[in-house]
């Protein structure tokens, strides 16, 4: 017998056990108090008749009871799969698979909205130096591991509550909450030298020393995303131009674009 068949014999056997006492309760007190015989009739019929009425239907009750159970915990089950597997598709769609940073598309959409919530925060976008020569000269594998190691840098650097996403190719960027950019830029400066200092990815022939070049602009409450972006890559830009290596900041945040709501 099963461990089901079990229980619901169980519980079926106390519940006829507890109608055959009050049968013979109630009606022996009504006898009594109708002053009525109790003969053997009254025992047959107060032990047989609960025992043929109530056995079977509390039987069936129980059953029932334990089939809807065990279809609550399935259904259970299956949504705590459901959400399991909605959590992980939604990171696999809005995180990098190899940095498992956040995509260009989720760090964009972070921005927006931290830029209608009021605080002024800080974007940088960082590259680093010479990748398109390491992917040339020691392969692809070097490159993605350089990378990586930027990408764990920027978590050891910043703060949980900021953002950090690979935007492309081999761009990052990084969104300093309510950070303006007086301490962004000592933040950005702190970020480049710790990558300086990591030691170099193994090539062929020799280690590939990685640095990164970083531009920063503020995004004031209501600037346009996309101008924000453009003003930091104008920074990279110029810290590349300046030699590498190096981190630039916007001084000009009054000409990005205001959206009127």
């Amino acid at each position: 017998m099963t461990p089901r068949r079990k229980r619901i014999l169980g519980k079926s056997i106390v519940v006829t056990i507890i109608a055959v006492v009050a049968t013979f309760g109630l009606s022996f007190t009504a006898r009594l108090a109708l002053q009525m015989p109790i003969d053997w009739l009254s025992w047959v019929e107060c032990t047989f008749i609960p025992i043929l009425i109530g056995m079977p239907v509390s039987a069936y009750i129980f059953t029932q009871a334990e089939t809807i159970q065990e279809t609550c915990d399935k259904l259970e089950k299956s949504h705590a799969a459901l959400k399991e597997t909605h959590n992980r598709l939604t990171f696999v769609t809005s995180h990098d698979p190899m940095t498992g940073l956040l995509s260009r598309g989720e760090f964009i959409a972070r921005m927006d909205r931290s830029r209608d919530e009021g605080e002024c925060d800080t974007l940088l976008l960082i590259d680093p130096d010479h990748f398109s020569s390491i992917n040339d000269k020691h392969g692809h594998a070097k490159g993605d591991e350089a990378l990586v190691r930027i990408a764990k840098a920027l978590v050891y650097i910043t703060r949980p509550g900021d953002g950090i996403g690979r935007l492309g190719g081999g761009e990052f960027g990084v969104l300093l909450r309510h950070v303006r950019k007086e301490q962004a830029s000592t933040l950005a400066e702190k970020i480049r030298r710790h990558i300086e200092r990591i030691p170099g990815v193994k090539g062929q022939q020799d280690g590939v020393k990685v640095t990164v070049s970083i531009g920063g602009a503020e995004i004031p409450h209501g600037a346009d995303t996309q101008d924000v972006l453009r003003t930091a890559a104008r920074c990279l830009f110029e810290a590349k131009q300046r030699g590498r290596n190096r981190v630039s900041f916007d001084h000009e945040a009054a000409k990005l674009r205001v959206v009127i709501p």
